[in-house]
């Protein structure tokens, strides 16, 4: 069967030929976050066959908008990585996102959330307008390693970077407790009272970081202790 076309002379008709089917926009989603292997993007898309994620990302190949790589010895991996091409879609991500998180709530039951995920979350979340002068790292752990993010608040709006730098406060969190901090659910001494964080440094610093994003998400019963798995 030939890939799906719309019968319109229509840009918009033409990028949901491309990107529209299913598990193509979560396959972006990832890749946007840095180069994968076949097995961590399966590993993450949790429901997609072998032969399906295959499929798809031949055909985003074919469209030129990822790339195949080998790594160097001794990885010697090959991993997917987004051409320019691919990147030119993070503006409609991060806009998709910002729409698409007032049908977040309530979680599905079998949902998982990927530690890296909150990153992207954060990237797409961050407020355009005048924000409260501040930085806060946010260390999220994955496994063996943790995924790093450094929000900066000032007059043009939250900066965004994914490395460590200086900063008044440091947290580590897992991923939802992360989500409710920023989505300010979870006050700062709940969270340090429950162990569900740890700070180092101003932890009033911490009552800020809800300024730096723009949700519109009304608090569940159990902001960190319900929801996905990871």
């Amino acid at each position: 069967m030939g890939e799906f076309r719309y019968p319109q002379f229509c840009a918009l008709a033409r990028a949901a030929e491309i990107v529209g089917e299913r598990w193509t926009l979560l396959i972006v989603r990832d890749l946007s976050l840095g180069p994968l292997r076949f097995s961590d993007l399966r590993r993450r898309l949790s429901g997609v066959s072998s032969s399906v994620l295959s499929e798809r990302l031949t055909q985003l190949e074919r469209r030129g908008l990822l790339e195949r790589r080998v790594l160097e010895p001794p990885a010697a991996s090959t991993v997917y990585e987004l051409t320019q091409m691919g990147r030119a879609l993070q503006p409609a991500l991060v806009e998709l996102m910002r729409w698409g998180t007032r049908f977040m709530l309530p979680p599905r039951l079998g949902e998982h959330l990927e530690p890296i995920w909150v990153l992207a979350a954060v990237q797409a979340l961050a407020r355009r307008s005048s924000t409260p002068a501040c930085t806060i790292e946010l260390r999220i752990p994955d496994g063996e390693q943790s995924h790093v993010v450094r929000v900066s608040g000032g007059r043009h709006g939250t900066r965004v970077t994914r490395e460590a730098g200086p900063s008044d406060l440091v947290v580590t969190a897992e991923p939802m407790t992360a989500l409710a901090l920023i989505a300010g659910w979870l006050s700062p001494d709940e969270a340090v009272a429950s162990g569900r964080m740890q700070a180092q440094g101003d932890l009033a610093v911490l009552a800020k970081l809800p300024q730096l994003f723009e949700i519109d998400w009304e608090a569940p019963a159990d902001p960190a202790g319900a929801g996905p798995s990871n």
